[in-house]
């Protein structure tokens, strides 16, 4: 990602001011809390280093691919906003 005023604040908002403002949401937590949960239930079924392996790559490239998401997700919410505020004649650019 190139280094962008729109890059840089994304980059900042949804890896360190994101996480001060998910955290305090109820249904995050529960999503954390289940997540939890079925992490101890998976440790316990005995399974194979190289399926553990491969279950870690599984799950590290899926978390990977959701923070890009969220990403370009808030970039994109944030463009539109640009867009809304030139529409209604708030921001010439």
């Amino acid at each position: 990602m190139e280094d962008s005023i729109l890059n840089i604040i994304t980059k900042y908002m949804t890896a360190e001011r994101l996480e001060d403002y998910i955290s305090d949401d109820a249904q995050y937590q529960k999503g954390q809390d289940e997540i939890a949960r079925l992490t101890q239930q998976v440790s316990q079924l005995g399974l194979s280093k190289e399926v553990r392996l491969a279950m870690d790559r599984l799950l590290s490239a899926n978390n990977e691919n959701n923070a890009r998401y969220s990403e370009l997700a808030y970039m994109q919410g944030f463009k539109d906003c640009a867009a809304l505020l030139k529409e209604i004649n708030l921001l010439k650019i």
